[in-house]
């Protein structure tokens, strides 16, 4: 394990001027961090089942069966969050008193990121996919919301968090946190006004994506998989100061005060969207990792209609409908994977491919081009059903966008002033990899294992294509 909870007798100094209102800590032993402080009241909640599920869901997924050293959790990433919200909180709060930064605003983004990863479903992103398939809106950080809620009524939580003087409007602004945006049905922010509006931008980051979401997640994957990252988030935390800034939106003049950082330090956040690129090439979009992604979508899909989820009351839940009960979305973990391959309650086909995870018998790539245009991807598509188009998109967080051109910026020989720097970072690229999988794709949820064509036969039909077509192949 890379981090381990302990019980600590040094309290908090009250007497400071960034104290909690918690009257103990306990401290992690991390990793990445060292030793970390975490308040009481978190620590209530990682001592709650919903947390604890954390353990069972690997932090990159199915990356776990490409890189060996890819096991680390869900659990730990998300107390490093915390962590890190926390510092950055009460750094701002002793270096601009003049913001108002109070105990509860701190817990809250404690808190906030402690939670903002409890709603992921097994497998991670992957999860996702898998779930796009029944409900097109479905997303982990709306699940992460719900999950909050049922932390706090399941375990009876509420009057610890009066105990810290949080109110029902500061639960609102927990969710917001976790969401990054105003809870559907709100077209602002109500958990904090315009004068508290950069503590939006800590965890979760919709502006410039800079966050210690990500902060965590980098130097914690990097670690794992032993891959070299310049990043400094001590530097970035510490050089970071917070500005009033008018805006026009929707007509009306609105003064935001926003974080801003230090010119000096715009190599530093290079660092952290050129590491998160870089591991999007090596690992999260390998190659082989996108392709057993797809396999446990398809395995996922063929257990659907035979797998059941029990929820506390007795209701029993498909794959695809379990995010309707708590109780019972809380049961999927990475270990459904056990119970598809050693009990077979998924059924045959999700057993198969699953087992063909398992022993390394995955779907074949004949390769891959930079270029697809939709129209020539459909008609692959008919040439021969067994070959799918598998994309593996990079960039740099925003979309077609570079996520620092909205940041702000500050020089120390002009304190009252921001500005935006321009970022020209190296070109973005796609691959899209042509693969053949052994199975018909049915409109239905049920995946089919009968082959169609066999692998021989596909690459034969796909050499046709690709020459009919002009589409230039590379092979890796």
């Amino acid at each position: 394990m890379s981090s381990i909870l302990c019980d600590s007798d040094e309290g908090l100094d009250r007497s400071s001027s960034y104290s909690y209102m918690s009257s103990s800590t306990k401290v992690v032993h991390d990793m990445i961090h060292h030793q970390m402080k975490i308040p009481d009241l978190c620590c209530k909640i990682v001592n709650t089942p919903q947390f604890q599920r954390l353990r069972n869901l690997k932090q990159l997924g199915v990356c776990y069966y490409v890189y060996p050293s890819a096991s680390h959790n869900r659990f730990e990433h998300c107390i490093g969050t915390c962590y890190l919200a926390g510092m950055y909180g009460r750094t701002l709060q002793r270096n601009q008193p003049e913001l108002k930064i109070d105990s509860v605003d701190i817990i809250c983004l404690e808190i906030a990121g402690l939670c903002h990863d409890i709603g992921h479903g097994p497998f991670s992103h992957t999860w996702e996919s898998f779930m796009k398939c029944y409900k097109s809106d479905y997303s982990h950080e709306e699940m992460s919301i719900r999950m909050f809620d049922f932390v706090v009524e399941e375990n009876q939580m509420l009057e610890y968090f009066e105990m810290e003087g949080i109110k029902e409007k500061d639960l609102t602004f927990i969710k917001e946190l976790i969401l990054g945006h105003p809870l559907p049905g709100n077209a602002s922010f109500v958990g904090r006004d315009m004068n508290k509006y950069f503590l939006y931008q800590i965890i979760s980051n919709d502006e410039t994506k800079i966050d210690v979401d990500k902060f965590d997640y980098l130097l914690r994957d990097c670690k794992q998989l032993n891959v070299s990252t310049a990043f400094d988030f001590q530097r970035v935390i510490d050089n970071t100061f917070v500005f009033p800034v008018t805006e026009v939106i929707n007509g009306e003049t609105v003064t935001k005060k926003k974080i801003a950082y230090r010119k000096k330090i715009r190599s530093t956040l290079e660092d952290l969207f050129v590491g998160r690129y870089n591991m999007h090439q090596k690992a999260y979009q390998h190659k082989v990792i996108k392709i057993i992604e797809e396999m446990v979508v398809d395995g996922l899909n063929a257990a659907e209609p035979l797998f059941e989820v029990p929820a506390s009351d007795g209701t029993k839940y498909r794959l695809s409908t379990a995010y309707q009960d708590l109780s019972a979305f809380m049961k999927l973990t990475d270990g459904i994977l056990e119970l598809f391959v050693n009990w077979k309650l998924g059924g045959e086909n999700a057993y198969r491919i699953f087992d063909n995870i398992l022993h390394r018998n995955l779907y074949k790539s004949f390769g891959y081009t930079t270029e697809m245009p939709e129209e020539v991807e459909k008609k692959l598509s008919k040439t021969n059903p067994n070959l799918i188009v598998i994309q593996s998109k990079f960039n740099y967080g925003k979309g077609k966008e570079n996520p620092l051109n909205s940041a702000l910026f500050y020089e120390k020989s002009r304190p009252s002033q921001t500005f935006h720097l321009e970022f020209s970072p190296p070109p973005l690229e796609s691959k899209y990899y042509i693969v053949y999988r052994p199975m018909a794709r049915k409109e239905s949820s049920a995946a089919t294992l009968s082959p169609w064509i066999d692998l021989n036969t596909a690459k034969v039909h796909f050499k046709e294509w690709a020459e009919e077509n002009g589409i230039k192949i590379e092979t890796e």
